[in-house]
């Protein structure tokens, strides 16, 4: 089984740094949930914020209904990038050790973490970052989402 597997925060939505977190900053977000739906196979979000942001932020963006679950810490009761948090994540979502993992994620140390499982791992931020644990870096979610598709159509 292959599994898309999100960060939430500055990974799905990149908001101005200058400017502290609103919910009304977020916004009906078309081109992204057509990206999500195209994809195949199972869509989760794995997320250090609370699950009551988790939905907030999914429902005004609509994405939600593109991901099958929503694991944030309150649900696990930890953080990534601690390894018990992605031993929970793994447990509550039943990825086995033959299923393929794609992770999304704004944070190398979270990556780390999902590069030791044997996850592919994705950067998503602006800078130029160079790690040994990350398979691909994108500047935001759109470009790493159409990356991949193309690779799936290409097939």
């Amino acid at each position: 089984m292959l599994y898309w597997i999100f960060d939430l925060d500055y990974t799905l939505y990149d908001l101005p740094i200058e400017k502290r977190f609103n919910y009304s900053l977020l916004k009906n977000d078309i081109q992204l949930n057509y990206l999500l739906e195209e994809l195949p196979c199972k869509k989760m979000i794995f997320t250090n914020g609370t699950f009551d942001h988790c939905i907030k932020c999914t429902e005004k963006m609509n994405i939600t209904k593109n991901f099958e679950k929503l694991i944030a810490r309150d649900t696990i009761n930890d953080l990534k990038p601690n390894m018990s948090s992605f031993s929970s994540f793994i447990n509550l979502v039943k990825i086995k050790n033959s299923d393929k993992c794609i992770f999304f994620e704004d944070s190398i140390d979270n990556l780390i973490q999902a590069k030791n499982l044997g996850w592919i791992t994705v950067l998503i931020t602006k800078e130029n970052i160079i790690n040994e644990n990350i398979d691909f870096q994108f500047s935001n979610i759109y470009v790493a989402l159409n990356y991949f598709l193309s690779k799936i159509n290409n097939k």
